[in-house]
């Protein structure tokens, strides 16, 4: 039988540091690669928070951590090419 994994459920501060987290890697993805459209970025947008959620993992959340957690990601996207990177 499969099992049923358990939504994570973070506490408020660590939203709050997720949030921060989001912002500031946000600000580097629009300062590396601007866009106009806004429905691109929007998708943009929701494809950061998706990675920034998922990097955060199960434990405490620690701002410098994460940030470098989800840079670093970005930093390995940013460097393929267009056609093998997804959104942000």
């Amino acid at each position: 039988m499969g099992s049923f994994k358990r939504p994570h459920a973070f506490d408020p501060l660590d939203l709050e540091i997720i949030d921060l987290v989001y912002e500031v890697a946000w600000e580097q993805v629009s300062a590396r690669q601007p866009s106009h459209d806004t429905a691109e970025n929007e998708e943009r947008q929701a494809s950061l928070r998706k990675r920034v959620f998922a990097l955060a993992g199960d434990g405490g959340v620690d701002f410098d951590t994460l940030l470098n957690r989800v840079l670093a990601s970005l930093l390995n996207l940013l460097s393929t090419s267009p056609t093998e990177r997804d959104y942000v």
